[in-house]
């Protein structure tokens, strides 16, 4: 028999409900939310800050949407750009790893999904190494797999640790994965045999029980997402702290006004028609961020150190009038970018040979459009190779995308492929090299970046046939050019 202060803790345990196992996402929400608030408005973030927003993200799907660690730590960047809307929720699909012989799926909240974005966009791109290629969501700061999802939680918790009531239940108890969903299981138990099954193929739980149940629709996965929502009590305003709503206003005001490099400033009238405050505080953080972005863009628009002269004539040719950086502040903040030799680059050619190419996607967009790339991290303008493809032994080079399986690859379906054409929105430019693959000079077609390429864009590149593809003959083929 266990002694007096176990047997005590195993009684608290049996008595807990899963609003109280999720306690821990109220009380780190406004710490959480201030980083979220900083991510989208391009503020500085601290590596410990970084980190500790992933670790509420981490325990956002473990406690409130009752994932087990392995499902979490299984999540790919290839799942999560492939997410689907369905009425108010988002869909997320988990693939296939070592624990779990089937796919889980959950639906997070917009909301929920843009604290997601969020560490999609600008932290997880901020810890990839050049020299490791890892696809999964998310990465440790060494740009890893983590394989840490119950560690985070237990870090979590310790980090709240005097923020527990004292005299209350949260004060001893910490939360782990087993636990939560055991408290959901208990308030499940009064459901209907149809929830139940619902409920457990949420859940995810193995492989033999995968087997019995049958894979369920997104429209099925957001009910009982709604349905686990009623068993825990929740609602929005659950994990709202004392200024939970306040803390999210610029936030949401960034959403409604994005503060790109290209966007018009939003007028008084403007704010408030959204309901925005009418004063300048909303404002002035916005075209601070603005001012940002426009800065990056100057400082990665010239690959040498230019005069003023020239940043001047940049600025003009934006089209910036106002809310810009001066010529000065751009050369003070201007540094020569990395030298890259692309012949003798060992990365590049062992991706050339194994075709495994980092911050690449394929994407299903559905309907005509089908299958396409997307970046999954940041490339430069004109520093960044970003694909390959191409036939050896033959010139001129000829790009073959129709051919599949490719010769040399036949049992992978290649990124380059699915590559898409546009002749105005053209981001990525093909050059031909030669490189020396497994001792042998091989022929192939390498992409550059035209224009920086952010995390989600779509890369395209021109295919089409022109009159200046034929080097002068045809010249009197306008058609072409229509």
């Amino acid at each position: 028999m266990p002694p007096p202060h176990n047997r005590v803790r195993l009684l608290i345990r049996d008595m807990m409900t899963v609003t109280q196992y999720q306690a821990i996402l109220a009380v780190a929400r406004n710490d959480f939310l201030k980083i979220f608030r900083k991510l989208v408005s391009s503020a500085q973030v601290l590596s410990t800050e970084e980190t500790s927003y992933r670790r509420y993200c981490t325990a956002l799907l473990v406690l409130r949407h009752f994932q087990c660690p392995a499902a979490v730590q299984g999540l790919t960047v290839s799942e999560w750009v492939n997410r689907k809307e369905v009425d108010d929720r988002v869909v997320i699909g988990f693939g296939r790893n070592e624990t779990m012989q089937r796919a889980a799926c959950f639906a997070l909240t917009k909301e929920e999904e843009a604290w997601l974005q969020a560490y999609y966009s600008h932290i997880r791109p901020r810890v990839i190494r050049s020299d490791l290629n890892c696809d999964r969501f998310f990465l440790s700061s060494a740009d890893t797999a983590l394989l840490t999802v119950s560690n985070d939680l237990g870090v979590l918790h310790k980090a709240y640790e005097k923020s527990w009531s004292m005299g209350t239940l949260e004060n001893f108890l910490r939360a782990t994965s087993r636990q939560a969903r055991g408290a959901l299981e208990t308030a499940a138990a009064n459901l209907t045999d149809t929830e139940k099954e619902a409920v457990s193929s949420y859940l995810a739980y193995n492989t033999a029980v995968a087997k019995l149940r049958r894979v369920p629709t997104p429209q099925t996965v957001v009910a009982t997402a709604t349905l686990l929502d009623s068993l825990a009590g929740s609602d929005t305003d659950r994990f709202s702290g004392p200024s939970g709503t306040k803390s999210l206003d610029f936030a949401a005001f960034l959403m409604r006004f994005p503060a790109s490099a290209d966007s018009k400033a939003p007028t008084k009238l403007d704010r408030l028609k959204t309901g925005f405050p009418g004063d300048r505080v909303f404002y002035d953080k916005w075209r601070a961020a603005q001012k940002a972005k426009r800065m990056e863009r100057l400082l990665k628009a010239f690959t040498r150190k230019p005069q003023e002269s020239r940043v001047k004539y940049g600025i003009l040719k934006e089209g910036w009038k106002n809310n810009c950086p001066k010529p000065a502040d751009v050369l003070a903040a201007w540094k020569p970018a990395t030298q890259f030799v692309i012949e003798t680059d060992e990365d590049l050619r062992r991706n050339v040979s194994q075709q495994t190419w980092k911050g690449l996607a394929i994407k299903d967009f559905g309907g005509e459009k089908g299958l396409a790339v997307v970046a999954t991290q940041p490339f430069s303008r004109v520093t960044s190779c970003v694909i390959t493809m191409g036939r050896t032994g033959q010139r001129p080079l000829c790009i073959d995308a129709q051919t599949f399986p490719c010769e040399c690859h036949p049992c992978a379906d290649t990124v380059g492929r699915r590559l898409n054409h546009s002749s105005k929105q053209a981001n990525l430019c093909p050059e031909p090299f030669v490189l020396k693959v497994n001792g042998q000079d091989v022929d192939v077609v390498l992409f550059r970046a035209l224009r920086d390429i952010s995390v989600d864009i779509e890369l395209k590149f021109d295919y089409g046939v022109k009159r200046k593809s034929f080097r002068g003959e045809d010249q009197d083929l306008q058609w072409l050019d229509e």
